[in-house]
Order: C-alpha cells, then structure tokens, then sequence
C-alpha cells in the first residue's frame, strides 16, 4: 500500500493503549507508522479530553498541521467538543470516537479513497488485536471502558460512557500474547479499575486473583481506582497487593482534604474514607506507594477548605501527587460555578507544588541504603542511564549499562524528590533468582 501514517497520542494510559492497538492494525494493513509529520501521507491524532490545557494544546497542533496533509482526529475530544467543534479549528477528513480500534482502519482506508468519515458510537476493542508496544517491556491492557461516577466537573464520562468491563479471560489472554511477545511489566488500565467487574457479575479482585495465576516472570501495576470502590473489597484488595506478582504501589486521587467540597463534586466518599483506606494499605504493606489526584481551587473551595486539603496531604504523605487547577469543562455542572479568582488558584497550586514536593523528598530519602530487584523498564534522560522499578514502582535510575527488560539487583545510594538513585549489585538476575527476592518484598 504504501502509506505513510504519523500518529500522536495525548492523554492517559487507556489512551496510550489505544494508540498501541491502532499502530498495530495500520501496520498490519500495510501502513507505515513514521515517526515524523513531515514524511507522512496522513496525520493521526488520538485525543484526550479531561483538562482544558490538553484540549488548547490539541486543539493548537490541529491548526499547524501541513494543508497538504489529510487529517484524522479521534479519541475523548470529539465526543466532548462535538464534531463541529474540531472542524472550526480544521476541517479534518476524519473523526472517531474513543477505543475505535478496527473502525480506524475503516476511517484511514475511507479518507485515502477521498471520502470523509464520522463515526462517534461507543465502541469497545478488543485487548486482543495487534498492538506496537511504545515500550517493548510494557505491556497495557485496558480492563474496562467508562466508569459508574458523575463527578460534577469530569466530561470524561460523556466520551467513555457507562461501565463496560471486558471478560477475565480476554483480559487474561492479552496478558499472555503480551507476555509472549517480551513484555516483562504489565498495566491494567480504566476510567476507575476499582468498579471493574459490577457490570458482568464480577471485581477487582477476582481479576488480580486470576491474574496472579498466570505463568511467567513479569510484574503488574494496577492503575487508578477510586476511594468508593475500593471500600467495597478493601480488607481482599490488600492481600491481593501483597501477592509477589503485582507492584506495592496505588493510585487512589482524593481531590479534596474537605468534605464539602468532595459533595460539591459529587464524589461519593469523605476525606475519613480516604484516611482509612491508606491506613489499611499500610498497615498491611507499610512501604506500599501511594499516588494521588488534587484538585486545586474548585469554584466551591474556600480557603478553610484548601488548609484542609493541606492537612491531609502532609498527614498521609503521599508518594506521588499529581496537581491539577480546576478549568470547566464542557456540559458538566461545575462549569455553570463562578471560578475562583485566577490568581488565587495559582496561588493555591504553588503552595500545594512546595508542600507534595518536601514530602517526596522527605519519603525518597528514607529509601537510601534499600537493597532488592528491580525491572529495567526504559532509558534515562541522560545518555547511558537507564530507569528500573523496584517492587515498590519506585524509580531507579542507574548509570552502569544493564539490559531493557532484565532483572537487576540494585542498592539506593541517593535520592531526589522525583526518583532514586542506584547501583547495579547483579545484573541479569535468573527466573529462579528474581521469584526468590521478590518473595520476600
């Protein structure tokens, strides 16, 4: 065929693994994936539409793509902003929906023949079709499309929709074809994978417990889950996480350390909630790693509130935390509020960077003189250095050469506030070797 396709993706581990699977059905249709604009016959951009900034930031690359290049847009945005709302920035041959998977190869064929296509209908691929790995090592399987919430400022649910959980044996089938394939990391990824399940008669857990049984040396992260589901298997999620196979790592977003604001935002859970879930985590896995979501200047959030919001993160002292000032976003009912005065909510962010950045700094230096496995994953920024995981998802740089998708016996010998840093004890640790030490983790 002989076509030229460059395809950006924007967004989300579920959008990255999206923008795998389609790679992988244009490769096999005879495509050819570049990795410039320039020497492509087509431009093939799956969005994301959760913050307002990503959609500027798309919405601007739209606008300075070549006119001599034919264009496809597809993923959250479109069902978002509408159609309309991408043909006034260009008026593009294409646009699709999220989790498109074969239909994009219909849309690329149908533009090539001079034809335009629109199609918006909730779809579901299959974790089965062809993939390109971005990562060899990293495998990423989406586990359910949309979620049962309705947060008053996410659009996200407009694009995704209601709850729709894959079966355990597809999910466990792409973990084998992935597994096979190389991949020695494994993401399971969703809107919210702490409700997978409610909809086929199953949970969270029973899939990790499935999961768990499959053969094989390779690890697996479990992606976000929501406080509210999490309650409802919290004392099973526990022992599930203590299992050798999956990171001792959670990612749990709060949003808010106050209540009224929580209600505000149609959250379902409390801040004591919260609290409760990241003690039993602890309590049961005391090194286990926690990431989370705030929210900063909600139109509701007074500044009692943000001291509150304050106060819990430096109770709980996550590992991670990810900031995100509030922007409306279209049709949600947060976006009817008066915003809160720019200013302020920069203001807010700031304070909130400095106290998450003291508390990674402060928790990464506790890691210094930790001895145990790690899994190369990638390459570092710096020439020659790479980036491994220890069971704990803790990032690892190391500067002495070591092979993506090995085992490796590291000590930490410093630390920044964003990773760790270490030497190579062993290199290339046998199957046997790397069962044993992760035992004991």
């Amino acid at each position: 065929m002989g076509y030229k396709v460059f395809l950006l993706n924007y967004g989300c581990s579920v959008n990255r693994a999206e923008g795998e699977v389609i790679a992988g059905l244009l490769t096999n249709q005879g495509f050819t994936i570049v990795d410039n604009e320039a020497e492509a016959d087509l431009v093939l951009i799956n969005t994301c539409g959760v913050k307002t900034p990503t959609e500027s930031k798309i919405l601007h690359k739209l606008s300075t793509i070549s006119n001599d290049k034919k264009v496809i847009v597809t993923g959250c945005l479109p069902k978002i902003i509408g159609v309309d709302g991408i043909m006034k920035v260009r008026n593009v041959e294409a646009v699709l929906g999220p989790a498109a998977g074969e239909e994009v190869v219909k849309a690329v064929q149908e533009v090539l023949e001079g034809r335009r296509y629109v199609n918006l209908r909730d779809e579901r691929f299959s974790n089965l079709l062809p993939c390109i790995r971005e990562k060899p090592v990293i495998g990423k399987i989406v586990i359910s499309q949309g979620c049962t919430g309705a947060c008053s400022y996410c659009a996200t649910r407009f694009a995704r929709g209601k709850l729709r959980s894959y079966s355990i044996d597809e999910i466990v089938s792409a973990i084998r074809k992935h597994i096979e394939e190389g991949a020695r990391e494994i993401w399971l990824s969703s809107q919210d994978n702490s409700v997978y399940g409610l909809d086929i008669g199953s949970n969270i857990v029973e899939l990790l417990e499935n999961v768990d049984r499959i053969n094989g040396i390779f690890l697996v992260r479990v992606g976000m889950m929501n406080p509210i589901g999490i309650l409802r298997n919290l004392d099973t999620l526990v022992g599930v996480f203590k299992k050798k196979r999956f990171f001792k790592f959670i990612h749990i977003p709060l949003q808010s350390g106050s209540n009224k604001v929580l209600r505000d935002m149609n959250r379902g859970y409390s801040v004591e909630d919260f609290i409760k879930i990241v003690s039993k985590l602890r309590s049961g896995i005391p090194k286990i790693s926690i990431e989370t979501d705030i929210i900063v200047g909600y139109p509701t959030e007074e500044d009692h509130d943000f001291e509150e919001t304050l106060r819990i993160v430096r109770e709980v002292k996550p590992d991670f935390l990810n900031i995100s000032k509030f922007y409306p976003r279209p049709n949600t009912p947060a976006s009817k509020l008066q915003k809160l005065p720019t200013e302020v909510v920069s203001m807010r962010s700031r304070t909130l960077s400095k106290v998450g950045m003291d508390i990674k700094e402060e928790m990464n230096r506790a890691w210094i003189g930790w001895e145990g496995v790690a899994l190369v994953d990638e390459t570092g920024t710096i020439p020659g250095s790479f980036i491994a995981r220890n069971i704990y998802y803790k990032p690892i740089v190391l500067k002495q050469p070591v092979k993506i998708g090995s085992f490796v016996y590291v000590r930490i010998v410093s630390s920044k506030p964003n990773f760790l840093i270490g030497e190579v004890l062993e290199e290339d640790l046998d199957s046997g070797r790397v069962m044993d030490l992760l035992e004991d983790a």
